[in-house]
């Protein structure tokens, strides 16, 4: 169950991970994916931060919060994908 939860809040990462790694970071989409991957971890602290603070304001179900990280991970994804395909057209055969 856990992983399935980390899959769902964090999977686009394994998109840039794995470009990353076959690449060997010397590939044309190096940037534009260390790029996503700060917005995307920028974007989940951002929801830890108003979780954390739900919680010291006292709301009972501040843990609904967390939900919040499923649309930043389909953001994430989308934005992974498209950067893929915008820059798979670009490299010449």
């Amino acid at each position: 169950m856990t992983v399935l939860m980390g899959i769902m809040y964090f999977g686009a990462l394994i998109i840039p991970v794995v470009y990353l790694l076959s690449m060997r970071a010397r590939g044309v989409c190096t940037r534009p994916m260390l790029i996503g991957v700060a917005l995307q971890l920028s974007l989940s602290i951002a929801v830890w931060v108003f979780v954390y603070f739900s919680w010291r304001s006292g709301y009972t179900e501040y843990y609904w919060g967390w939900a919040l990280l499923l649309p930043v991970n389909v953001l994430s994804l989308v934005y992974f994908l498209v950067i893929l395909f915008l820059y798979a057209r670009r490299v010449p055969e």
